[in-house]
């Protein structure tokens, strides 16, 4: 450990715990400097991952020097790991939190709706280290096709408009300003179906008003958004909207889909989104990779 990092500003660094002057969530233990990769193996039970079938996933974390088996993490946006479960064709999103077992394993039962390939997206923190993003591919028995059957080609929405539980979520952003390699702002509005009054009692969910997970369509880049008004540290539960802005960075252009998630009375709600992302200095008629 050299130093306290934030979770969500990983180049905000203090030499002493504290919060992060940005965004507010508490400073994690880690080292800064620690790029390497934790080892993370996936036992399932039974060993056949089957359609339709309760798997039981079991997550081993090992450290990267040590290969010890890590059992400390921090807690990240409400929970100390999150797992997100996508089939490959991005039609399957599930969004769920392993609990820690007595021999400090994480676990979780997940039922995947048919055969085909799947990734698992595990993120967590180990204290003392660094932020984990680490994938694991799942294929489930039965399934005679291929990778590349499984590859979707994302299509652009013609609108930034969604609606789930009484509520129309917008994406306010030009098309011209999804540009790779930039700070982006993503600014969503939520206002009550119908009428368009602006919603303003989203409740807390994971620390904050709204969740986003975005991948890119080949699904190798991974985006585990916040916004940046954070209520980890604080005892606010509810009282957001009508306006959420995510603050994100596209690694590369291409087609994206995202997944929005929120919360009201209780109930989760998510939409997704699927847009396309311009290479620096391109059109907005240009072509997409």
């Amino acid at each position: 450990m050299t130093g306290y990092i934030c979770p969500m500003h990983p180049d905000v660094i203090e030499a002493a715990p504290g919060t992060c002057p940005r965004c507010g969530m508490a400073l994690v233990a880690g080292n800064p400097l620690g790029t390497a990769n934790y080892h993370l193996h996936v036992e399932t039970v039974p060993k056949v991952v089957k359609a339709g079938q309760k798997t039981r996933f079991r997550f081993h974390v090992e450290d990267p020097v040590t290969r010890k088996k890590v059992t400390d993490f921090a807690i990240v946006h409400d929970r100390p790991y999150h797992l997100f479960v996508l089939s490959r064709d991005t039609t399957v999103f599930m969004h769920e939190h392993p609990t820690r077992e007595a021999d400090g394993v994480f676990a979780l039962e997940v039922t995947l709706p048919r055969e085909g390939h799947y990734v698992l997206i595990s993120d967590f923190f180990p204290t003392g280290g660094s932020g984990q993003v680490l994938t694991t591919p799942v294929v489930t028995a039965g399934f005679d096709g291929d990778v590349m059957s499984q590859i979707p080609t994302l299509t652009p929405d013609a609108s930034w408009t969604r609606r789930a539980a009484g509520v129309d979520v917008d994406l306010r952003i030009a098309q011209s300003a999804l540009v790779a390699s930039e700070d982006i702002d993503l600014p969503f509005h939520f206002a009550r179906a119908g009428t368009g009054e602006p919603v303003e009692d989203l409740e807390r969910y994971l620390g904050a008003f709204a969740h986003a997970l975005i991948v890119n369509e080949e699904l190798t880049e991974y985006i585990h958004a916040h916004p940046e008004e954070t209520l980890e540290g604080t005892d606010i539960t509810s009282g957001g909207g009508p306006d959420v802005v995510f603050h994100t960075l596209f690694p590369k252009a291409g087609r994206y889909k995202a997944w929005i998630q929120f919360q009201r009375g209780g109930r989760l709600s998510t939409v997704s989104f699927t847009f396309r992302v311009l290479r620096p200095g391109e059109g907005v008629t240009g072509a997409v990779p």
